[in-house]
């Protein structure tokens, strides 16, 4: 089962959550008149601009046809994955005037609030692409929108550390600390859970509770992390790195170790 990763989605999906866990931290902050237009929110939007161009790169992977890609704008009415191409193509399109905003020191409050909306509808259309295969019962459900929020709440907690002032950095380790926690709970209990259904959800279970990757995530993501953070109170330039390891390795169990009804077609349930 662990033969086919998905990398693309994975590098994707982490990346394009990274980089709207940054923007709504960076908007938060803004809003407040804490952090105004600097030098230092230039390029905090540099990088999200950038991440989010990693991510939709690495999406081109995974398509089959790439130059095709603009094709799957046509169903917007009724496929979630072409909502997703187009919340994250305006999430990009804003993140551009935001930084051009900066650049002339013009900034719109209300363009940062329009970016942040409009990245989490980006989320939730990615979250319900994954949600809605019905073949894949462990995951037909909200956990895709749990497991992709957790995401973007580390990842943007951690990594807007490095771009946020003194002032900001008691808020985002308290942030930090308390989506661990929150995921830690999430991915320790949902597997359990997952044991106690059907076939396929509990052949789920089995897969999680038997794999590296997600023992990894649990240890390297999560557990490691809190203890950095009850130690030293603060968030080190190297713990970042970390967490995003951790979450790439629980981003590659959630595309590797779901099993699929179709993966049974023939046997007995």
């Amino acid at each position: 089962m662990i033969a086919h990763m998905e990398l693309p989605l994975v590098i994707f999906t982490v990346l394009s959550q990274m980089a709207i866990g940054m923007a709504l931290l960076s908007t938060a902050r803004q809003w407040n008149i804490v952090d105004g237009p600097s030098v230092r929110t230039r390029i905090e939007w540099v990088t999200i601009g950038l991440l989010l161009a990693l991510a939709i790169a690495a999406s081109f992977f995974h398509l089959g046809h790439p130059l095709g890609a603009v094709r799957m704008l046509a169903n917007l009415g009724s496929a979630w994955l072409s909502r997703e191409i187009l919340g994250l193509g305006l999430f990009g399109v804003l993140v551009a005037l935001i930084f051009v905003a900066e650049w002339t020191g013009k900034m719109n409050r209300w363009l940062l609030i329009l970016a942040a909306v409009v990245g989490l509808l980006a989320l939730f259309a990615t979250a319900m692409t994954y949600a809605t295969p019905p073949s894949f019962e462990a995951i037909n459900n909200a956990l895709p929108l749990v497991f992709f929020g957790l995401t973007t709440v580390i990842l943007g907690a951690a990594v807007s550390s490095y771009f946020a002032g003194a002032a900001w950095q008691p808020l985002l380790v308290s942030v930090l600390k308390t989506a661990l926690i929150v995921s830690l709970v999430v991915n320790l209990l949902i597997p359990n859970m997952w044991l106690s259904g059907g076939t396929i959800m509990r052949q789920t279970g089995e897969a999680y509770l038997s794999s590296p990757l997600y023992w990894g995530q649990i240890v390297v993501g999560l557990l490691a992390p809190l203890l950095i953070l009850w130690r030293i109170r603060r968030i080190p330039v190297w713990l970042p790195i970390l967490l995003i390891a951790g979450e790439v390795l629980g981003r590659i169990a959630f595309f590797a170790l779901n099993a699929s009804s179709a993966g049974n077609l023939g046997n007995l349930y």
